[in-house]
Order: C-alpha cells, then structure tokens, then sequence
C-alpha cells in the first residue's frame, strides 16, 4: 500500500516539474537551453563587470572567446588529418542473414581524435557501439582513435529489408570538444551490398493439372499429373486429394494414390505490381507491402525455377525472364533487390501468356474499384493492407477473389502465407 502510494506520488510530481505552464513563452526562454546562450550571457556579465566594477573582469571575457575558438575550431582541425573507409565481408545476402562490416580510420595527426561519429542509414549501425540522436537516427561512436595510427573496427550487421546498400552517402563527424559545431568528411565505400529479398520454403506447390505445359511434350522419367497414367503408389502426407484413386482406395481399404507423366518444362507467369497508389507502410520498412509482396514473389518463383518450370515475372513495368541455374537465380534477386515503387497505374490483368499460368501478388487496393481486371487467369495473393477497418471489395463475388488467398499485413505475414498455400496446395 505504501509502495502504491509513492509510486502515485513521484508520478504527480514528475508531471507536475514538466507541466508547461506558460507554452506562450517558450519562443522567448527556449534559446537559453542552448550553450552559446549561457556562454554569451557570461561574456556579458564580465564585460559590465570590467567596465563597472574590476578590469580583471575582462579574463572571465578572453576565457570565454577562447572556450568558443576551440568549439568552433577544434572539430574541423581534427577532421582535416581523418578518413574512412567501410567495407562489407560480401557482395550479396539476404534478409535475416548477418553480414561482417569492416570500417577502417586512418589519423593522420600525431596526437589523438576524440569523439567521432560515424552517420549511416539506422539499420547500418552496430548495436554496441550506437546512440539514440535527437532527430531519430542512430549513429555507430568511436570513442577514440590514437593519433598516426590506422583502426579497424568490425562487428555484424543483419539486413532486415531488401536493397543496395548504403542507400544513403556515408560520412565521419566529430564535434568534439564542446558541440558547438559538428565537422565532416566522406566515408569511402569499398563495396555496396546487396540485399535479396527473404525467401520462404514453400514445401509443395499448386497441383500441376493447373499448370498448362508449353508444349504436349511428355516424360515417363518423372511423376507428375499431366500426362498418361504410370501406375499408383500408396497415398502421401501432402499429395493432392485430386491424386487418389477412389476405386483401388475402396478395393484396398487405404488411400492409394495415381501418378501419371510429367511435362517437359511449364511456364509461370508471376505479376508483381509496384505502383505505390496501392502499398502502404506500417512504419517499418520491414512489414511494408511492397516489401512482403516482393518475398512472396522471390519464393514463389524459386520454388517453379526448382520444379523445372519456365518462369517469368512482371515487376515495376518490365517483364523479367529467368534464366534455368543460379545464373538466372541471381539476376532475378537481384532485380527484386533493387524494385522501387512506381508510379505505374496498371496493375493486374495485362495479357498474360495463354500456354501457363498466372500469379499475381497484389494488395485488396489493387481488387477494389477499377484496378482489377477480369482477365486474370490463375490465383492471386492478396495483402490486406486495411487494418482493423473494414475493407470495401467491389469484386467479392469474382471468381478471382474468391479462389484469392487472403493475407492480413502483420509481422508474421511469412507464416500466413506458408500456411495459407499449403492449405491450397493439398486441397487441389
């Protein structure tokens, strides 16, 4: 009871010594909270003392000029013998994956430099060594580096959201001794690194018989559902309910399921719109739309390009035909890596190609109004980018939003999406 009771107590009184009771006069007291200002008033008040008073007043006034010399001179002195140089362990990872960051200063001066700030974009920065700044960024501080020497400092950096980074110019600041004035140079990159998008395993995909084949073209070297019978096997955890064989089913009192030819090669054809009409963000980069949908098109054409198929996908106005190996792998990443929002008004529905099948990964702002095509062949993944509030679908009863798989935009929207296409991988 007498702990509640303090507790209320010293939060009265903190509201009570931050209350602003006069928010009118803040215009007029607030540029006293600033160094300069005391400082100023000092040399004022020695000055009106040496005239008034005591002429040995007037060293109060030289020691102060010499206070703001050394403030405003000394940072850009340090600053003239001091360069950088920052350099990442690798040209390329992904998301989640830590990465080494080497940066390397070199002093020119023989005597020390203190206080050195290191500016990087605020997921570039290392947790140990980083302080909160007053305009919201992070900055990785070197306390010191000795005078004619070359320091390295090294630690690891997760990338949490794809792209080419540094995304912003780097740089090294100091404003050592005071803080009256902050000096800085350019920090040298070594080499940029570029960040994929997370992929995520997707243990099965659609059943094939939705997957046309470029050409009737069969093999009787791989099991697939496209082509004549092969003969049957026993059921499997994941096979499709469209693969059993009700009548052997009934005969051997267990599920039996048939296996026919495979095709050659299928194409698949993954829409990616980028316009930024119909993205948002939540704040965090990270469980942004655009961003999500990237992951969800990175998976799912990794796991066609593994199943052999032809895979093309359409992402911020161009058509982006992969290549078969990590050759083509590779470009594709890197594409999506770079992806930027667009202004493109067209969205879903181009003219996809009649011989495969079409994926689109879009957002419910992409199926309401006059976005949505009806031409659209294939399932599309939708983003529910609305919240809690309530979403307006013009097209609820279209055949294309009804076989859609729904996502709400979460943080755990990569385990919606596994779940949700494996639920429609197994039901066929």
């Amino acid at each position: 009871m007498f702990g509640r009771c303090l507790l209320s107590a010293s939060g009265f009184l903190q509201k009570l010594l931050t209350y602003d009771f006069c928010p009118w006069a803040n215009r007029w007291v607030y540029w006293v909270k600033q160094p300069l200002a005391f400082l100023g008033l000092a040399m004022a008040a020695a000055i009106a003392c040496a005239i008034w008073l005591n002429p040995f007043s007037l060293v109060g006034v030289v020691g102060v000029l010499l206070v703001l010399a050394l403030g405003y001179v000394w940072p850009y002195l340090s600053m003239w013998g001091v360069s950088g140089d920052l350099e990442f362990g690798q040209t390329r990872t992904s998301e989640g994956e830590p990465v080494d960051v080497t940066l390397t200063v070199t002093n020119r001066w023989p005597w020390p430099v203190w206080g050195l700030v290191v500016s990087m974009p605020p997921s570039l920065e290392s947790e140990a060594t980083t302080v909160a700044s007053g305009d919201g960024h992070l900055r990785a501080s070197l306390a010191l580096v000795r005078g004619a020497s070359r320091s390295q400092f090294s630690w690891k950096w997760t990338p949490e959201v794809r792209g080419d980074y540094p995304q912003d110019p780097l740089k090294i600041e100091s404003a050592f001794p005071f803080g009256f004035r902050s000096a800085s140079r350019p920090l040298a990159v070594s080499n940029r690194l570029l960040v994929w998008p997370r992929i995520l395993p997707l243990a099965s995909l659609l059943d094939a018989s939705e997957v046309h084949p470029t050409s009737e073209v069969f093999t009787d070297r791989r099991a697939g559902d496209q082509g004549d019978l092969l003969g049957t096997r026993l059921f499997r955890q994941g096979d499709s309910l469209r693969r059993v064989h009700w009548a052997q089913t009934a005969r051997h009192g267990r599920m039996i399921a048939i296996e026919r030819q495979a095709s050659i090669q299928s194409r698949v054809e993954i829409d990616l719109p980028t316009d930024q009409s119909i993205h948002t963000s939540s704040g965090n980069p990270v469980n942004s739309s655009l961003n999500w949908a990237v992951r969800i098109a990175a998976s799912l054409s990794v796991a066609y390009l593994d199943a052999n198929s032809a895979v093309s996908c359409r992402a911020g106005g161009q058509l982006l035909t992969v290549e078969h190996g990590t050759t083509g792998r590779r470009k594709l990443l890197d594409a999506l890596a770079r992806l930027k929002p667009t202004d493109d008004s067209s969205h879903v529905g181009h003219a996809c190609h009649r011989g495969g099948f079409h994926l689109a990964v879009v957002t419910d702002k992409s199926v309401q109004g006059s976005h949505l095509h009806h031409e659209v062949a294939g399932r599309m993944i939708v983003i529910r980018t609305c919240g809690e509030h309530r979403c307006d679908d013009h097209h609820a009863h279209d055949d294309a939003c009804r076989q859609a798989i729904w996502l709400d935009l979460k943080p755990d929207l990569g385990t919606q999406f596994q779940r949700a296409w494996k639920k429609v991988c197994h039901a066929g």
